[in-house]
C-alpha cells in the first residue's frame, strides 16, 4: 500500500523552506560594500549589513506587535530605520544587484504585518508623510498612547505588554 502522508524534506532532502529564510551570505563584494555606502548616506552613521538591516527591522516590528511600551520620541528615533530601508529599496544603483530581491521580500513580510497594526486614516498634521510615520497604531503600550493623545488628540488603545 502506498504511503500517501506529505512528505516531510524537500525533494533533494534538505528541510521544506521556513517563514523567515536566512539572509544569504554576503562576503564584503560589491553588493555588500553598496549597500553599507547608501545605509551610511542615508543615516550619517555607519553602514549597515542587509542582514543585520532586515533582522532590526522584523524585530521591530515585533516590539510593535508585542504593544510597543516606550515614548513617542523613542517610536519615531526607531522607525528612523523604516526611512534608511526605503533609501536602500529605492537607490538605483542596487537595483542591478540580485541580492535586493531577498532584501526587498522580507522588508515586505515586516512591512505587511506592521501595515496591519496600523490605523487606516493618517494623523492629520502628518497627512503626506510616509505611511510608516503618518499613521498612529491601533495599540501600544501606557507611555506611546498617551504621548499620542497628549501630542496629536489621537487615541491609541493600551495594550499591556
Amino acid at each position: 500500500m502506498d504511503d500517501e502522508r506529505p512528505h516531510v524534506l524537500e525533494p533533494d532532502g534538505t528541510p521544506p523552506a521556513t517563514h523567515n529564510p536566512p539572509p544569504p551570505v554576503l562576503s564584503e563584494g560589491a553588493f555588500v560594500s553598496r549597500f553599507r555606502a547608501v545605509t551610511a548616506a542615508s543615516n550619517g552613521h555607519s553602514g549597515h549589513l542587509p542582514g543585520g538591516m532586515v533582522d532590526c527591522w522584523r524585530a521591530w516590528v515585533d516590539a510593535c506587535l508585542a504593544g510597543y511600551d516606550d515614548s513617542l520620541e523613542e517610536y519615531t528615533a526607531d522607525l528612523g530605520l523604516r526611512a534608511v530601508l526605503e533609501a536602500v529599496l529605492n537607490h538605483p544603483e542596487l537595483q542591478e544587484y540580485p541580492e535586493m530581491g531577498w532584501v526587498r521580500e522580507q522588508v515586505a513580510e515586516s512591512d505587511r504585518r506592521f501595515r496591519a497594526m496600523l490605523r487606516d486614516d493618517p494623523i492629520p498634521q502628518l497627512a503626506g508623510w510616509p505611511w510608516w510615520e503618518s499613521h498612529p497604531p491601533r495599540y501600544a503600550g501606557p507611555e506611546l498612547a498617551a504621548d499620542f493623545q497628549a501630542s496629536y488628540g489621537v487615541h491609541v488603545d493600551v495594550r499591556e505588554t
